[in-house]
């Protein structure tokens, strides 16, 4: 999640089973790498879809359409996107840590991603509110399709402690290790996500 500058405060669940109705919220699609794991350096590209783009269930695809891993199109025309890109710094923690975020020039991210490690993440964001709240879902694409996760921030960790998962959130996630994105970027084995469920 992001803020300009300041403490990051959520928690995290898998979801196994999506709500019906996502397809219908906002959607972004993030492509994003690694120049450090601890501390997190990240940078990240998003290109906002307009025109109620469908995504097809967990999978990710666009209905009728093939994802190009190579150009993050997703069958979405030049007209339909937006794009932003953005340097993060991550400071340790787990339900809470630093997070500062800086734009990037498209020139700059260009030249960062050649000197990343690990894999690149690919996945389609969904933005749905809830109450006074925003759920996050992302859906994975390329290695780690079948995964999807969702996240909601707080303003304090008395709140996020306090505040009651949906019913369509599966097992929660956070503080686990081996589940955050830059620990998916530097993994060597997936198996233990077992994608294919």
């Amino acid at each position: 999640m992001r803020s300009n500058m300041g403490q990051e405060i959520e928690r995290k669940w898998r979801d196994r089973k999506l709500p019906k109705d996502y397809k219908h919220f906002p959607c972004k699609l993030l492509e994003q790498a690694y120049l450090c794991q601890n501390p997190t350096l990240r940078i990240r590209k998003e290109s906002s879809i307009f025109g109620g783009e469908e995504v097809d269930s967990i999978s990710g695809e666009k209905e009728g359409s093939s994802i190009s891993d190579k150009n993050e199109k997703a069958g979405i025309s030049e007209g339909q996107k937006q794009e932003e890109y953005i340097f993060c710094y991550k400071g340790r923690g787990r339900l809470s840590r630093e997070e500062y975020n800086l734009p990037l020039t498209k020139e700059a991210y260009e030249t960062l991603i050649g000197k990343t490690e690990g894999r690149v993440i690919r996945k389609f964001r969904y933005t749905i509110p809830h109450g006074a709240y925003t759920v996050e879902l992302d859906i994975f694409q390329g290695e780690l399709e079948g995964l999807c996760y969702a996240e909601v921030e707080f303003s304090s960790e008395e709140e996020a402690l306090s505040f009651q998962p949906l019913d369509w959130f599966s097992e929660e996630l956070t503080g686990e290790r081996g589940y955050s994105n830059a620990e998916l970027s530097f993994a060597k084995e997936l198996s233990n996500l077992k994608l294919k469920d």
